[in-house]
C-alpha cells in the first residue's frame, strides 16, 4: 500500500518539477568550496548512513547531461563544474570533460620516486616520447553513495598516439582527484595545452543507495603523489624499496641504439678492414708484379750471364781442345817418330853388337897369334952368354 502511494507521489513530483530541458537557458556553475558544502551530507563514512538520493525520480542508468546537472547542483559530486551551454562547453549529452590538473609526475631513470614535470604554471604539459606520465585531473570528485564514474581519454589524443588505462570504475563515495597514467607510445614528445580537455567522464546511477560494502578511500590520498608512491612500493616483500614506474620502451630503444651503434661501429671497422685489405691487395699485386718483373729480370740477367759465361768457357774449352788436339797430333807424330828411331836404334845396336862381337873375336884371334909369335921369337933367339941380356 505504502509502496504504491510512494510510487504515485514520485510520478506526481516528476511531472510537477520543471525539467532541466525547460531551464537549460539558466547558466549553472559550481566552485569547489560550494561543492564541498553540498557534498558533505552524502559523504560515505564507515558506520554512518549518508543522506538519501535527492533525485529519486531519475532512473538508475547512465546519466544524461540534464541529470548530471541536477546531481551536481544537489550533491556537488564534481567541481569545478560549468553547465552552461556554449560551443566549447565541457558538458556533452552524457559525459563531462576534465582538463589537466595542477601537477603531473614522471619517474626518471635510476630514481624510485616521482619527479614533478608540471605544476600548473606552464602553458602545456609535455609527455616525453615513449614514457608514462601521471597526471592529476582538474576536477575534484565527491561522489555520493549512488553515483559511479568511468573515464576515457579524448579520442583526439588517442589518434595522436597517447594511451590511457581506460575502464577503471571509480566507486561511489570516492573523494579526490583522479590520477591518470598517460602512455606516450610515439617517438615524439606530446604537448597538451592546459586549457584543452583531457578525458571524458561518464556518470552512472547505481541500482540503490547501498548500506553495505566497504567505502572507498576518500581521504587517504588527497594528493596523487601519495597514491603514486604507494603504487610504486611492492607488496612483497614487505620491506621492498619503491620501484621506478617507467616504460620499458626507452630502455629497449637505448639498448637497440647501443646495438645499432655497435653494429655500425663494427660495420665501419669491417669496411675499414676491407679497404685496408683492398689497399694491401692492390699494393700486394703491384709489389708482386714488381717482384715478378724483378725476378724475371734477375733470371734473365743470370741466364744471359750464364749463357755468356758458358759461351766464353766453351770457346776456351774449344781452344784448349784444339790445342790439345794439336799437341796430341804432335805427340803422335813424336811417338811415331820416336817409335821409328827406336827400331832403327835397336837395329843399329844389334848391328853394332854383332860388329863388336866380331871385333872382339878378331882381337882374340890376333891376341892368340901375337902370343904364338912371341913364343916362336923366344925360341929362335941365340942363347944369352953369362951375364948378357937381350936388348929386346
Amino acid at each position: 500500500m505504502w509502496a504504491f502511494l510512494g510510487k504515485l507521489l514520485s510520478i506526481f513530483v516528476r511531472q510537477s518539477a520543471p525539467r532541466l530541458s525547460e531551464r537549460s537557458k539558466v547558466p549553472f556553475k559550481l566552485a569547489e568550496n560550494d561543492a564541498e558544502r553540498l557534498a558533505a551530507p552524502f559523504k560515505m563514512r564507515a558506520g554512518q548512513k549518508a543522506a538519501p538520493d535527492p533525485c529519486g525520480d531519475i532512473p538508475e542508468a547512465l546519466l544524461s547531461a540534464d541529470h548530471i546537472i541536477e546531481y551536481v547542483e544537489k550533491t556537488g559530486m564534481i567541481a569545478p563544474f560549468d553547465g552552461e551551454n556554449f560551443r566549447k562547453s565541457p558538458l556533452k549529452a552524457a559525459s563531462y570533460e576534465s582538463k589537466i590538473g595542477k601537477c603531473a609526475y614522471q619517474f626518471e631513470k635510476g630514481k624510485n620516486y616521482p619527479t614533478t614535470i608540471f605544476d600548473g604554471t606552464q602553458q602545456f604539459l609535455t609527455v616525453p616520447a615513449n614514457s608514462i606520465v601521471f597526471v592529476e585531473s582538474e576536477i575534484f570528485f565527491r561522489l555520493p553513495p549512488f553515483i559511479a564514474v568511468r573515464f576515457n581519454l579524448q579520442i583526439n589524443h588517442v589518434h595522436r598516439g597517447l594511451l590511457l588505462g581506460t575502464g577503471p570504475l571509480v566507486d561511489p563515495g570516492f573523494w579526490g582527484r583522479l590520477c591518470i597514467p598517460l602512455h606516450n607510445l610515439t617517438n615524439e614528445d606530446y604537448l597538451i595545452p592546459k586549457e584543452d580537455g583531457l578525458i571524458w567522464i561518464e556518470f552512472t546511477k547505481t541500482s540503490s543507495n547501498p548500506e553495505h560494502g566497504r567505502p572507498p578511500s576518500n581521504t587517504e590520498f588527497p594528493e596523487i603523489k601519495d597514491f603514486i608512491l604507494k603504487a610504486a612500493k611492492p607488496q612483497i616483500p614487505s620491506d621492498a624499496q619503491p620501484i621506478s614506474i617507467r616504460s620499458s620502451i626507452p630502455d629497449m630503444v637505448e639498448k637497440a641504439d647501443q646495438k645499432s651503434q655497435a653494429a655500425a661501429d663494427s660495420a665501419k671497422k669491417s669496411e675499414q678492414s676491407a679497404q685496408t685489405m683492398r689497399n694491401y691487395s692492390v699494393g700486394g699485386v703491384i709489389a708482386g708484379a714488381i717482384a715478378v718483373v724483378t725476378l724475371a729480370a734477375t733470371v734473365f740477367g743470370i741466364s744471359i750471364d750464364y749463357f755468356t759465361g758458358n759461351r766464353s768457357q766453351i770457346r776456351e774449352l774449344q781452344g784448349i781442345v784444339a790445342e790439345n788436339g794439336e799437341q796430341f797430333d804432335d805427340h803422335v807424330e813424336a811417338v811415331d817418330a820416336f817409335g821409328g828411331a827406336e827400331l832403327e836404334a835397336r837395329a843399329t845396336t844389334s848391328a853394332l853388337r854383332a860388329q863388336i862381337e866380331s871385333q872382339e873375336n878378331e882381337i882374340e884371334t890376333l891376341r892368340a897369334e901375337i902370343d904364338l909369335l912371341q913364343s916362336q921369337v923366344r925360341r929362335l933367339a941365340p942363347s944369352n952368354p953369362e951375364g948378357s941380356e937381350n936388348p929386346n
